[in-house]
Protein backbone atom coordinates (compact mmCIF):
# COMPACT_ATOMS: atom_id res chain seq x y z
CA UNK A 1 0.00 0.00 0.00
CA UNK A 2 3.05 2.36 0.90
CA UNK A 3 4.20 2.04 -2.79
CA UNK A 4 0.93 2.37 -4.42
CA UNK A 5 0.50 5.45 -2.05
CA UNK A 6 3.94 7.36 -2.95
CA UNK A 7 3.37 6.73 -6.40
CA UNK A 8 0.03 8.52 -6.71
CA UNK A 9 1.03 11.42 -4.98
CA UNK A 10 3.98 11.76 -6.78
CA UNK A 11 2.22 11.44 -9.99
CA UNK A 12 3.63 8.37 -11.34
CA UNK A 13 0.15 7.21 -12.28
CA UNK A 14 -1.64 9.86 -14.05
CA UNK A 15 1.91 12.28 -14.46
CA UNK A 16 0.72 14.97 -12.10
CA UNK A 17 0.31 14.49 -8.17
CA UNK A 18 -3.38 13.80 -6.83
CA UNK A 19 -5.57 16.52 -6.19
CA UNK A 20 -5.73 17.94 -2.73
CA UNK A 21 -8.82 15.86 -1.73
CA UNK A 22 -7.98 13.02 -3.02
CA UNK A 23 -4.68 13.26 -1.43
CA UNK A 24 -6.58 14.09 1.54
CA UNK A 25 -8.68 11.04 1.77
CA UNK A 26 -5.85 8.38 0.50
CA UNK A 27 -3.88 9.54 3.91
CA UNK A 28 -7.00 8.91 5.95
CA UNK A 29 -7.59 5.14 4.66
CA UNK A 30 -3.98 4.60 6.71
CA UNK A 31 -3.96 0.70 6.89
CA UNK A 32 -7.92 0.79 6.86
CA UNK A 33 -8.74 -1.69 3.85
CA UNK A 34 -12.20 -1.44 3.55
CA UNK A 35 -11.65 2.61 3.38
CA UNK A 36 -9.35 1.76 0.47
CA UNK A 37 -11.58 0.10 -1.35
CA UNK A 38 -14.53 1.91 -0.87
CA UNK A 39 -11.86 5.00 -2.26
CA UNK A 40 -11.12 2.73 -5.00
CA UNK A 41 -14.30 2.20 -6.11
CA UNK A 42 -15.23 5.12 -6.56
CA UNK A 43 -16.31 5.77 -9.84
CA UNK A 44 -13.81 8.80 -9.98
CA UNK A 45 -11.31 7.08 -8.59
CA UNK A 46 -11.96 3.39 -10.94
CA UNK A 47 -9.68 4.72 -13.87
CA UNK A 48 -6.76 6.06 -12.12
CA UNK A 49 -6.89 2.67 -9.63
CA UNK A 50 -6.87 0.39 -12.54
CA UNK A 51 -4.42 2.57 -14.13
CA UNK A 52 -1.88 2.19 -11.35
CA UNK A 53 -2.89 -1.52 -11.13
CA UNK A 54 -1.75 -2.07 -14.96
CA UNK A 55 1.41 -0.47 -14.45
CA UNK A 56 2.66 -2.52 -11.38
CA UNK A 57 2.51 0.86 -9.56
CA UNK A 58 1.65 -0.72 -6.10
CA UNK A 59 -0.66 -3.37 -6.42
CA UNK A 60 -0.80 -6.63 -8.04
CA UNK A 61 -3.17 -9.36 -8.52
CA UNK A 62 -1.85 -11.69 -6.04
CA UNK A 63 -1.40 -8.73 -3.26
CA UNK A 64 -4.95 -7.60 -3.53
CA UNK A 65 -6.19 -11.24 -3.71
CA UNK A 66 -4.25 -11.91 -0.39
CA UNK A 67 -4.32 -8.62 1.15
CA UNK A 68 -7.81 -7.19 0.41
CA UNK A 69 -10.10 -11.02 0.28
CA UNK A 70 -12.16 -9.82 2.30
CA UNK A 71 -13.47 -6.68 0.45
CA UNK A 72 -13.49 -8.49 -3.40
CA UNK A 73 -15.59 -10.68 -5.24
CA UNK A 74 -18.59 -10.24 -3.67
CA UNK A 75 -18.33 -8.10 -1.14
CA UNK A 76 -20.94 -5.12 -1.60
CA UNK A 77 -19.78 -2.01 -0.87
CA UNK A 78 -22.51 0.92 -0.46
CA UNK A 79 -22.74 4.78 -0.91
CA UNK A 80 -19.13 4.67 -1.96
CA UNK A 81 -19.69 7.91 -4.02
CA UNK A 82 -22.19 9.21 -1.50
CA UNK A 83 -25.26 8.20 -3.64
CA UNK A 84 -27.55 6.81 -1.36
CA UNK A 85 -28.59 3.41 -2.47
CA UNK A 86 -25.85 2.82 -5.32
CA UNK A 87 -23.56 -0.49 -4.42
CA UNK A 88 -20.18 -1.24 -5.72
CA UNK A 89 -18.07 -4.38 -6.29
CA UNK A 90 -14.70 -5.21 -7.18
CA UNK A 91 -14.11 -8.60 -8.92
CA UNK A 92 -10.38 -9.67 -9.06
CA UNK A 93 -8.84 -13.22 -10.97
CA UNK A 94 -12.70 -13.97 -10.68
CA UNK A 95 -12.80 -17.76 -11.40
CA UNK A 96 -14.46 -18.46 -15.25
CA UNK A 97 -16.16 -21.62 -14.65
CA UNK A 98 -18.69 -19.55 -12.28
CA UNK A 99 -20.34 -16.73 -14.45
CA UNK A 100 -20.30 -13.45 -12.38
CA UNK A 101 -23.66 -12.40 -11.81
CA UNK A 102 -23.74 -8.53 -11.35
CA UNK A 103 -25.77 -7.73 -8.16
CA UNK A 104 -24.17 -4.51 -7.90
CA UNK A 105 -24.68 -1.41 -9.59
CA UNK A 106 -21.04 -0.34 -10.25
CA UNK A 107 -18.98 -3.11 -10.91
CA UNK A 108 -14.96 -3.20 -11.63
CA UNK A 109 -13.44 -6.61 -13.26
CA UNK A 110 -9.86 -6.72 -13.40
CA UNK A 111 -7.38 -9.73 -14.24
CA UNK A 112 -10.10 -12.06 -15.11
CA UNK A 113 -10.24 -14.27 -18.29
CA UNK A 114 -13.14 -16.36 -19.44
CA UNK A 115 -15.63 -15.06 -17.43
CA UNK A 116 -19.87 -14.70 -18.31
CA UNK A 117 -20.92 -11.51 -17.10
CA UNK A 118 -24.58 -12.08 -16.66
CA UNK A 119 -26.83 -8.67 -16.22
CA UNK A 120 -30.42 -10.00 -14.30
CA UNK A 121 -33.25 -8.78 -15.82
CA UNK A 122 -33.98 -5.17 -15.93
CA UNK A 123 -30.53 -4.01 -13.90
CA UNK A 124 -28.62 -1.01 -15.59
CA UNK A 125 -25.15 -1.14 -14.03
CA UNK A 126 -21.72 0.44 -15.00
CA UNK A 127 -18.92 -2.45 -15.68
CA UNK A 128 -15.22 -1.23 -15.36
CA UNK A 129 -13.21 -3.90 -17.28
CA UNK A 130 -9.30 -3.77 -16.80
CA UNK A 131 -6.01 -5.17 -16.67
CA UNK A 132 -5.99 -7.75 -19.41
CA UNK A 133 -9.24 -8.74 -19.02
CA UNK A 134 -11.14 -10.95 -21.25
CA UNK A 135 -15.04 -11.26 -20.45
CA UNK A 136 -18.30 -12.15 -22.39
CA UNK A 137 -20.97 -9.72 -21.58
CA UNK A 138 -24.98 -11.84 -21.32
CA UNK A 139 -27.77 -9.51 -20.36
CA UNK A 140 -30.83 -11.18 -19.44
CA UNK A 141 -33.34 -8.60 -21.01
CA UNK A 142 -34.12 -5.01 -20.97
CA UNK A 143 -30.59 -3.92 -19.88
CA UNK A 144 -28.91 -0.58 -20.47
CA UNK A 145 -25.18 -0.97 -19.28
CA UNK A 146 -22.78 1.39 -19.58
CA UNK A 147 -19.02 -0.13 -19.95
CA UNK A 148 -15.54 1.22 -19.60
CA UNK A 149 -12.73 -0.92 -21.30
CA UNK A 150 -9.16 -0.30 -20.19
CA UNK A 151 -5.70 -1.28 -21.14
CA UNK A 152 -5.84 -4.20 -23.55
CA UNK A 153 -8.96 -5.68 -22.16
CA UNK A 154 -11.69 -7.53 -24.51
CA UNK A 155 -15.65 -7.81 -23.84
CA UNK A 156 -17.11 -9.76 -25.80
CA UNK A 157 -20.82 -9.09 -26.02
CA UNK A 158 -22.12 -12.78 -26.38
CA UNK A 159 -26.18 -11.99 -25.34
CA UNK A 160 -27.90 -9.12 -26.07
CA UNK A 161 -32.05 -8.87 -26.75
CA UNK A 162 -33.85 -6.03 -29.00
CA UNK A 163 -35.25 -4.55 -25.75
CA UNK A 164 -31.08 -4.07 -24.43
CA UNK A 165 -28.37 -1.75 -25.13
CA UNK A 166 -24.80 -1.62 -24.45
CA UNK A 167 -22.53 1.39 -24.20
CA UNK A 168 -18.81 1.06 -24.39
CA UNK A 169 -16.43 3.67 -23.69
CA UNK A 170 -12.61 2.29 -25.12
CA UNK A 171 -9.91 4.17 -23.05
CA UNK A 172 -7.42 2.49 -25.19
CA UNK A 173 -6.76 1.24 -28.58
CA UNK A 174 -5.22 -1.69 -27.56
CA UNK A 175 -9.06 -2.62 -26.01
CA UNK A 176 -11.68 -4.65 -27.93
CA UNK A 177 -15.18 -5.18 -28.41
CA UNK A 178 -16.49 -8.37 -30.20
CA UNK A 179 -20.30 -8.89 -30.76
CA UNK A 180 -21.81 -12.27 -30.67
CA UNK A 181 -23.99 -14.17 -32.52
CA UNK A 182 -26.36 -13.39 -30.23
CA UNK A 183 -25.85 -9.66 -30.00
CA UNK A 184 -29.02 -8.61 -31.37
CA UNK A 185 -29.14 -5.51 -29.03
CA UNK A 186 -28.01 -1.83 -29.61
CA UNK A 187 -24.21 -1.58 -29.07
CA UNK A 188 -22.29 1.68 -29.50
CA UNK A 189 -18.77 2.00 -28.83
CA UNK A 190 -16.98 5.16 -28.55
CA UNK A 191 -12.92 6.13 -28.43
CA UNK A 192 -12.31 8.01 -25.11
CA UNK A 193 -9.29 9.83 -23.85
CA UNK A 194 -8.08 8.65 -20.53
CA UNK A 195 -7.87 11.67 -18.23
CA UNK A 196 -6.71 10.92 -15.07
Amino acid sequence: MFEFERNALLGNVSGQPLCADYKSALRQCGNDKEMLIRLALRQQSMPFFSTACYKKLGFTKEYIKKEFKDYINGYVVKNADGVEGYTYGLYVDWDYENDLDVIVDVCSVMWTVGANIVVPVTKCPTLYVSNHSNVHLVCDGYNTVNVKLFDKSKITIEDLDEKSSVVVYKYSDDAMVELGKFCLGKVNVFNKELRL
